[in-house]
């Protein structure tokens, strides 16, 4: 009988056992590198599947070189959607400024994927080689010396080497070990909502369009068979809402953009009467360590770089691949890896945390009169690479 692969695998597993929370692009781009290295990989899951929706995900540098070294850039490329035009427009539609030419062939440099096909990839990669539990989430975790004793929601207990917490801005594994509330949120001023749906005509595909008045942004990026619909609005302060009810975020979507024009009312028409949304605070994470003992950060859960950087999915990406590579370098020292995984990675991520919350947020939804003239200014001179 020939061996399979997990079979292989489970030969030189020298390594120990590995927990990874959460199986999005983090989690399964960290368990595929864990994986190679000789661990044997746990991927829990607290939803009960994939969780699946949001906007395209910008694949380019580093991200490229890891995808190539993880053999699957092939089939990212097949996927890859037609490079797309920006625009920035006025309320009476015409175009202040604008980038990019809509319907060009992927470049080789950068490549735009839709988020589930690309979770699909990384998926399909790492399935058939590790354990994953769905509806499953950690409640408790006791570093010992040999490793982390972890409690399940299920009552169940696994002792690891490690545990890697890649769940997300909201990070169950960050609170357990660094602590709850609000300690590393960064509050950029704003809240941002979006919502897919099937194409609306209000847009050609492969274009995306973005009207602002002060304080506030509406996007639509078309597609041949879909468009996304987003809203951006400054605050002061955090606003009070029960992140639970849906139908009250919709009402407040409503009562800030209802009085605009463009194509906004249309916008509202589209996401209005359903619960499948995202809605949440524009906010990064920023912390002053990604690990503690055995247990270590991947991606948003210890440094989210916000939506307005557009590169959440790719910065999770580079975090897995830089993550395995420290553990390659220092095989059986966990603290050290984990060391050179920080050190070489966090100047990267502060730029771009430092770049989306000056640069971004005043291109995107600008505060004030003046600094949305400004920006249409720079706009309307092709000066928009921030």
């Amino acid at each position: 009988m020939v061996p399979s692969t997990r079979d292989a695998l489970n030969s030189r597993s020298d390594y120990g056992a590995v927990l990874i929370s959460g199986a999005s692009f983090a989690g399964l781009a960290t368990a595929y590198g864990l994986r190679r290295l000789g661990y044997r990989v746990t991927i829990i899951e607290a939803a009960p599947g994939l969780r699946r929706g949001g906007t395209p995900v910008d694949i380019e540098g580093e991200t490229i070189d890891i995808l190539k070294r993880m053999g699957l850039i092939d089939r990212v490329r097949a996927k890859a959607l037609p490079s797309r035009r920006f625009a920035f427009k006025n309320a009476d539609d015409s175009t202040l400024g604008s980038m990019g030419v809509g319907g060009d062939q992927a470049s080789e440099v950068r490549y735009e994927i839709h988020r589930d096909d690309l979770l699909d990839i990384l998926f399909d990669a790492v399935a058939d080689d590790v354990e994953l539990l769905f509806g499953r989430s950690i409640t408790g975790l006791v570093e010992r010396a040999d490793g982390v004793a972890v409690a399940l929601d299920n009552g169940e207990q696994r002792d690891v080497a490690v545990v890697v917490g890649c769940d997300g801005n909201r990070s169950n594994t960050r609170r357990l070990v660094f602590g709850g509330g609000d300690q590393f949120t960064h509050f950029m001023g704003g809240y941002f909502f979006l919502k897919v749906v099937a194409e609306t005509g209000l847009l050609p595909a492969d274009t995306t369009e973005v009207f602002r008045t002060p304080g506030r942004m509406a996007m639509l990026n078309g597609y041949d068979d879909r468009t996304d619909i987003g809203f951006g609005f400054r605050t002061e302060s955090e606003i009070a809402y029960d992140y639970r009810d849906r139908a009250q975020q919709r009402r407040l979507i409503k009562d800030r953009f209802g009085d605009l024009g463009w194509k906004v009312p249309a916008m509202l028409a589209a996401v209005a009467g359903d619960d499948d949304f995202y809605f949440d605070r524009i906010n990064q994470i920023r912390m002053p360590c990604w690990s503690r003992g055995r247990v270590v950060l991947v991606g948003d859960a210890g440094y989210c770089v916000s939506p307005l950087a557009g590169l959440g999915g790719s910065m999770a990406i580079i975090g897995a691949g830089r993550l395995a590579a420290a553990l390659e370098r220092y095989p059986y020292d966990h603290a050290s890896a984990f060391y050179h995984y920080e050190d070489g990675l966090r100047p990267f991520v502060e730029q771009i945390q430092e770049r989306a919350a000056n640069d971004g947020m005043s291109t995107m939804c600008p505060a004030d009169e003046d600094e949305l003239a400004e920006r249409n200014r720079e706009i309307a001179a092709g000066d928009m690479g921030w």
